[in-house]
């Protein structure tokens, strides 16, 4: 397991640098966990401060099937967010 300190606003990694992150952690900006798993991409990870536990994005999967996931998620998230601005036009146009 590896040690991994994690933004307390956004919940991403923050650093993997001891002298880093117990910096931040003791200025209230990082939570420092000691048991992140290893050999998983940090873009992948997330800190659930309600279960106090890191979170896997794509678990299971390797890196080209995580990015996969990904690019799958962003599309889905841009079309939403394009079908908002759309009816958000109409709306404003009726």
């Amino acid at each position: 397991m590896a040690t991994l300190y994690f933004n307390t606003e956004t919940n991403r990694v923050f650093s993997a640098n001891a002298v880093t992150g117990d910096e931040a952690v003791s200025q209230g900006r990082a939570v420092k966990v000691t048991d992140a798993p290893d050999g998983i991409e940090q873009w992948r990870l997330s800190y659930d401060p309600s279960t106090k536990a890191v979170v896997t994005f794509a678990e299971g999967k390797d890196e080209a099937g995580a990015q996969t996931d990904k690019d799958t998620a962003d599309t889905a998230q841009a079309a939403a967010v394009k079908k908002k601005e759309e009816d958000l036009i109409a709306a404003r146009s009726a």
